[in-house]
């Protein structure tokens, strides 16, 4: 299959994924505990497939393919959309949410593009709805959070003054890859997995292309 097959295909998952993250018994499933073994080349954990879920999205946030950057807004709406019926995140699952909060909160990213600000959003709606509806079993994200607090500390104290913004443009000007991995705390990968293929040289960005007509389809109760 050719790369750009691939990429397309991956597109209609995620779409397919955004609507059914519209219904309520979609989220509630997700909690059903994920016991098959797919050869993928992500860490091993033991928990749900909402765990799968969110340890795959950033898996595809963090490969570094300019092609899936249209993606992360959907991506992020899908976890939104779910989060209010999450009953209890994994200890990979919640790092893997907070490390996307880190990359996506330092202040070179955010001010790179007027857009970026919307993926910090749709990540504190995640924190908040789960927090607010689930938080008896998520003692392991609220560990994460308590843990990870300076990055809520900083993304409370964002400069905003012209002099300083520009500072921290200027120090990160040289980077052409807005996520490392390395900080991820990927772990062991799944047995038979095989690495996902480097990006190409030349197709990183350091911005995201936002998605049009991007709806979150957050219920107001649960």
């Amino acid at each position: 299959t050719s790369p750009t097959t691939r990429v397309g295909l991956m597109h209609i998952g995620v779409f397919i994924l955004l609507l059914l993250s519209g219904e309520r018994n979609f989220g509630v499933r997700l909690n059903k505990p994920y016991s098959v073994r797919v050869p993928m080349d992500i860490p091993v954990f033991t928990g749900t497939h909402a765990d799968l879920l969110i340890i795959v999205f950033h898996k595809i946030i963090t490969s570094g393919h300019q092609r899936l950057q249209p993606l992360f807004d959907c991506l992020l709406t899908i976890v939104v959309n779910v989060s209010p019926y999450l009953k209890s995140l994994s200890m990979v699952a919640a790092n893997k949410l907070l490390h996307l909060l880190e990359a996506f909160s330092t202040t070179w990213f955010l001010f790179t593009a007027s857009q970026n600000h919307h993926l910090v959003f749709f990540l504190l709606e995640v924190f908040n709805n789960i927090i607010q509806y689930q938080f008896d079993g998520n003692s392991n994200l609220v560990y994460a959070i308590i843990r990870k607090r300076n990055v809520f500390h900083q993304l409370a104290n964002l400069p905003t003054d012209p002099a300083a913004i520009q500072k921290a443009l200027q120090k990160k000007k040289k980077s052409t890859e807005p996520i490392s991995r390395t900080n991820s705390q990927e772990g062991v990968s799944m047995e038979g997995s095989r690495p996902a293929a480097p990006a190409e040289p030349g197709t990183l960005k350091t911005s995201l292309i936002a998605t049009p007509g991007t709806v979150i389809a957050t219920p107001g109760t649960v």
